[in-house]
C-alpha cells in the first residue's frame, strides 16, 4: 500500500479535480467519485473522459479533423454517462502502484464501490499485464473490462544499471558541470512550496494541458511535510530552486507524480538535468523507476523500456445498464490488437 495520506478535501490539493476524495476500508483506500456536474479543463486523473477524448484531442491540434472526431467521441461518451465516474485506488497522482497483496482488498473494494454507486462507471488505472495479471483477471470476474490507456516507460534499477546510454551518460556529465546542487528534501516551507508550485505550473499547465492537475501550494506543503512523497531539487547558488522532482515510492517502486523547471534560466537543457538527478536517486536505492507517458523519444534514448497500460473500467450496475456493458465489451475486443509498437509510431 501507498504511504499513509493525509485526510483532505481534494480541493485542497487540485483546482481541476471535479470530485471527492473518499477514504474507504481500514487500509484505507482513496475512491473519486466524480460530481455531478462537471466543469472545463477536468483533470485526467479523475475523469476517465478527460484522458481518453479531451486530452487526445489537444494533442492532435495540428490534425483538425482527428481533433473534431475524438471530441465528438468525447460527447458520445458524455451522453452513455462516463462523467458519472468512480475510480478506486485512485489516490490523486498520474501513476497509481498496486502489488499481489492488494488483490483481494482491491476486488473487494470495487463490489463496493458498485453497490453504493449503482449508477456510476467503476474504474481502476494504472495496471499492466505482465505485473497484474492476477489483480486483471480478478477484475475480469466481476465484470470489468480492459481498455489501453497509455504507454509508460520503466528504468529497472533493482540490480543497478546493466548498462551506460550515452545519452544519459552526457545528461549526468552536464548536471555535474552546471553548478547547480543536487538535494533530497523531506520537508519544505511554504515558500518553497510556492516556488514548486509555480515552476510546475509552468511546465504541466502552461506548456501542456490544462487538463493535468492543477497542483496547488498547499499540495506540495502538505505531501511533503506529511511524509508521503520526498522532492529531489537542483539549486542555483542563490538558493533558488531551478528545478524538482516529487518523488513517490511504494515498495519498491519509485513514480515521479510531478516535477517541473525554470523555462526563463540561462542553464540549458534543465529538464535533462533533473532526469540525471532522478536516475541517481533511483540507482542509489535500487528502485524501479516508474517514469510515467510522454517524451517517449527522450527516455527511449536514455534507457527507459515502454510498457502497455491498462485501465479496467466496469458498467453501472443497474440492471438497465446492461448495453453499456456489450459497449464495453465490444471496445476491448476492438482495442485488443494495440500495443506498444503501434502507440510508438503514433508518437508514444
Amino acid at each position: 500500500m501507498p504511504p499513509t495520506w493525509p485526510r483532505q478535501p481534494l480541493e485542497r490539493w487540485m483546482r481541476n479535480a471535479c470530485a471527492d476524495l473518499q477514504w474507504l476500508g481500514t487500509a484505507p483506500w482513496a475512491v473519486t467519485v466524480s460530481h455531478s456536474q462537471r466543469t472545463a479543463n477536468t483533470s485526467y486523473l479523475t475523469s476517465l473522459r478527460s484522458g481518453w477524448f479531451d486530452y487526445a484531442a489537444e494533442e492532435l491540434q495540428d490534425k483538425w479533423w482527428a481533433a473534431w472526431l475524438i471530441r465528438r467521441l468525447g460527447t458520445c461518451s458524455s451522453w452513455m454517462g462516463l462523467d458519472r465516474i468512480a475510480l478506486v485506488g485512485n489516490w490523486p497522482v498520474s501513476t497509481n502502484v498496486w502489488d499481489g497483496a492488494t488483490v483481494a482488498d482491491l476486488t473487494q473494494m470495487c463490489t463496493r464501490v458498485m453497490t453504493e454507486n449503482p449508477d456510476y462507471f467503476v474504474g481502476v488505472r494504472n495496471l499492466q499485464p505482465d505485473k497484474h495479471a492476477h489483480l486483471i483477471a480478478a477484475l475480469r470476474q466481476i465484470g470489468f473490462v480492459a481498455l489501453p490507456a497509455r504507454v509508460v516507460y520503466e528504468f529497472d534499477l533493482r540490480q543497478g544499471l546493466a548498462r551506460k546510454p550515452s545519452h544519459l551518460m552526457r545528461d549526468h556529465t552536464a548536471r555535474k558541470r552546471s553548478g547547480l546542487r543536487m538535494a533530497v528534501m523531506d520537508s519544505v516551507s511554504r515558500e518553497s512550496a510556492r516556488r514548486m508550485a509555480a515552476l510546475y505550473t509552468r511546465i504541466y499547465l502552461d506548456k501542456h494541458s490544462q487538463l493535468n492537475a492543477q497542483y496547488t501550494t498547499d499540495f506540495f506543503e502538505d505531501i511533503l511535510n506529511q511524509h508521503v512523497m520526498r522532492a529531489v531539487t537542483l539549486t542555483h547558488s542563490n538558493g533558488d530552486i531551478m528545478a524538482f522532482a516529487m518523488l513517490y515510492q511504494v515498495g519498491n517502486t519509485l513514480t515521479v507524480p510531478a516535477l517541473g523547471y525554470a523555462t526563463d534560466a540561462e542553464i540549458d537543457g534543465l529538464y535533462r538535468l533533473l532526469f540525471s538527478a532522478i536516475h541517481e536517486y533511483t540507482q542509489t536505492h535500487a528502485l524501479l523507476l516508474n517514469y510515467s507517458s510522454g517524451a517517449g523519444d527522450f527516455k527511449r534514448k536514455r534507457g527507459g523500456l515502454p510498457q502497455l497500460e491498462y485501465t479496467m473500467v466496469c458498467a453501472p450496475s443497474r440492471k438497465r445498464n446492461g448495453w453499456r456493458t456489450s459497449l464495453l465489451r465490444w471496445l476491448e475486443k476492438k482495442t485488443r490488437g494495440i500495443n506498444t509498437t503501434a502507440l510508438i509510431a503514433l508518437g508514444a
